[in-house]
């Protein structure tokens, strides 16, 4: 009787205990798999980013901005956010004083080289950060940053790229538009309802080899880096939409007589035919930063031109004139043709 009570009590002890599973060792040399700084010195060493340059070649632009935009819109294009590798607990690793390293968490959630990030064509923010930052690296700009985000309501990082031009920092994070730090900053609390509490910064630049010094960054000096937009803002982004329709196409002139032809019941005298188109484009007047002035009108020209039925009208009409609108924290710009 007592040995079957033993049996049926060691029967119910395997079924309701939790199953050990084997530790997870890993050698020194892939400890940067699972640790921003040991990733950030092996995934951009220059070795590593030898497989990158001709990506780097055909995204090269005129300078730093360009470059950029061009990085973030690549990205945007081919490389899908992991979604399945972010839900995955973040890694936590066990170092002892053996020097043995075991992986207590998150076995599958390492960072990825850019080259392995390009060839999955997936990743998540540290490995855009990653590919974005060695883009740039092979593209001789240098210092670059990579930013490590802690914030107050989530125990969840996020990792950024960083670039500094004209004495602001930008954010370059997956795809257009580049943000100057006050615009991200905001962007994370209204968006996604997150404070940001800390920001380790990595600035990255080569010698004879990869350098990398870290630093604090005061989250108010962060904060700070937000441009206001104004009217003057506004009247140079009509201005200079204009002049790129016109370099490209020659049959439409301006015609200030049409500036506010939205607005009238009745076409003016002199003119047969109107079009009338409105674009809105949410938070751009918050985004916009003057630094990255063409790389927005080259967005704003772009989107406009998405539209076949416009782009056919435009090489029909004679006269046209853009202008610029706020609303609330939106641009809206006006199209006006006529003949």
């Amino acid at each position: 009787m007592k040995k079957r009570f033993f049996l049926i009590l060691l029967s119910v002890l395997l079924l309701t205990s939790p199953i050990i599973s084997e530790a997870k060792y890993i050698k020194e040399e892939d400890l940067w798999r699972y640790n921003l700084e040991k990733a950030i010195l092996f995934a951009l060493n220059p070795q590593n980013l030898s497989s990158i340059s001709n990506l780097a070649i055909k995204l090269k632009g005129s300078d730093i901005k360009e470059s950029a935009w061009n990085i973030l819109k690549w990205e945007e294009e081919n490389i899908e956010y992991d979604i399945e590798k972010a839900e995955l607990p973040p890694s936590l690793i066990r170092i002892y004083s053996t020097g043995r390293i075991e992986v207590v968490q998150g076995e599958e959630n390492v960072f990825q080289l850019p080259s392995e990030t390009i060839s999955k064509g997936k990743g998540i923010c540290g490995d855009y950060a990653l590919l974005t930052a060695g883009l740039l690296l092979k593209m001789d700009y240098q210092p670059v940053y990579i930013l490590d985000i802690e914030f107050e309501n989530d125990p969840i990082k996020h990792v950024v790229t960083g670039i500094i031009v004209n004495g602001w920092l930008f954010i370059l994070d997956q795809h257009p538009p580049v943000m100057d730090a006050g615009t991200f900053y905001k962007y994370w609390l209204k968006h996604e309802g997150k404070i940001i509490k800390d920001i380790t910064l990595y600035e990255i630049s080569y010698e004879e080899d990869i350098v990398v010094k870290k630093y604090g960054v005061d989250k108010e000096v962060f904060m700070g880096l937000d441009y206001d937009f104004s009217t003057r803002d506004l009247e140079a982004i009509g201005g200079y939409l204009m002049l790129k329709i016109k370099d490209n196409f020659k049959n439409l002139v301006i015609d200030p007589q049409i500036a506010s032809l939205d607005k009238l019941v009745y076409l003016p005298r002199g003119y047969t035919q109107g079009k009338i188109y409105s674009f809105q484009f949410p938070e751009f007047l918050d985004y916009y930063n003057p630094i990255f002035h063409f790389q927005f009108i080259d967005y704003l020209y772009g989107e406009i031109l998405d539209d076949k039925n416009i782009l056919e009208n435009m090489k029909n009409f004679k006269y046209f004139f853009v202008r610029a609108d706020a609303l609330q924290e939106d641009l809206v710009i006006i199209l006006n043709l006529a003949k």
